[in-house]
């Protein structure tokens, strides 16, 4: 009885698997909006009633699919990157030839805004990779790789806000070579990184000392 339960069991984690792995390649296939169950269904070659029954919310199924993707993400990288701008440069070159991920962060992102209930779940993805990126800004600090004037999260939050904000006009302006814009907005950044911040309070006391 429990060989049965336990081979049951599998059954359902392959199609689920299967189910997952359907929804990736409709993303890439299909606008965002135009993704359902039926369509998945189609993709996956089953019944519709059987994708519903394994996710019950279609929210499930984008969470899953959001977290198998971005997993798959740097798995065929020759070469590690050699510090965090190169890792974040990798990644963009990966979306610019995988824009159906792109369209489905731009749709996470809409989510993780409202107020549902797995908005809280999408928020907190979003937030983990800005603690990835502060880490390894503070590895880079330490191997000697980068300078930082400013707070890891800072800066990392700031380069977070280039790599998002050049996904999105990857999707909507898609005549611009996002990885040259990656590249000039990184050399800006890093410039404004090693300075440290004049307070007002220092420019008293340079008056009061001269």
């Amino acid at each position: 009885m429990a060989h049965h339960h336990d081979a049951a069991f599998e059954d359902e984690q392959s199609l689920a698997e299967r189910i997952v792995r359907a929804a990736i390649r409709a993303y890439r296939l299909h606008p965002f909006d135009s993704v359902d169950a039926e369509v998945v269904a189609e993709v996956a070659g089953i019944e519709v009633t059987t994708v519903e029954r394994l996710f019950p919310t279609w929210d499930a199924l984008l969470l899953v699919t959001y977290d198998r993707w971005t997993q798959l993400r740097g798995t065929r990288r020759r070469n590690p990157p050699t510090c965090t701008i190169e890792h974040v440069r990798m990644t963009l070159a990966e979306d610019v030839a995988d824009p159906g991920l792109v369209r489905v962060l731009a749709g996470a992102i809409t989510i993780a805004a409202a107020d549902t209930g797995f908005a809280e779940l999408f928020r907190k993805r979003f937030e983990e990779y800005a603690e990835q990126l502060s880490s390894g800004l503070e590895r880079d600090v330490e191997s000697g790789s980068e300078r930082l004037a400013i707070p890891a999260y800072q800066a990392a939050t700031q380069l977070l806000a280039v790599y998002e904000g050049l996904q999105i006009q990857m999707l909507v302006r898609p005549h611009i070579d996002v990885l040259v814009e990656f590249d000039r907005a990184v050399r800006t950044l890093r410039q404004g990184w090693r300075e440290r911040e004049v307070r007002a309070w220092d420019l008293d006391e340079v008056v009061l000392t001269s």
